[in-house]
């Protein structure tokens, strides 16, 4: 049976001990992880988006309203976004956004009609503890038929534009 001096000293042991071995701080920042190329038929949940666009009638969303919704609203998620300047506004199949950005399908059909608008400009983005990622390039997707935003974020380098 255990006495009352044994709990005693053992609580006492790990109520110092705790706390030392807590206090390590990470000297370095952690190594980047490499960005993966999504798996052949990696696809996500279908994508709805926010609202954003209101298309007129039955039409497609227009590159004038694209580029008065961009022109007026900050990117999403950004917790800063500096000199902000749309380079480029390209509609395109769901297909193409993916082989142009490189990403999971969004859960659109392949002919699925969307629009990726990239900017120019400093966004930063919150990120890990203490650590704040800003990227020149910005990108919004929107659906072409609802006017729904997909996605947004940074990219490291402009998307590589395929003739259409």
């Amino acid at each position: 049976m255990i006495d009352g001096r044994k709990i005693l000293a053992l609580l006492l042991f790990a109520s110092i001990s705790l706390p030392l071995g807590c206090n390590k701080k990470q000297r370095e920042a952690p190594e980047p992880v490499p960005i993966a190329e999504p798996g052949p038929g990696a696809t996500g949940q279908p994508a709805t988006g926010m609202t954003a666009i209101r298309p007129k009638g039955n039409a497609l969303i227009s590159e004038a309203q694209v580029r008065d919704y961009v022109s007026s609203h900050p990117m999403p998620g950004a917790l800063r976004t500096t000199d902000a300047n749309i380079q480029s506004i390209n509609f395109m199949t769901s297909q193409q956004l993916r082989s142009t950005l490189h990403s999971a399908n969004l859960g659109l059909a392949d002919d699925a009609p969307v629009c990726l608008v990239i900017l120019n400009g400093k966004f930063e983005f919150p990120g890990p503890p203490g650590q704040t990622p800003t990227f020149s390039i910005g990108v919004e997707v929107f659906d072409a038929r609802t006017g729904n935003l997909l996605q947004h974020g940074g990219l490291l380098h402009p998307p590589q534009m395929t003739p259409q």
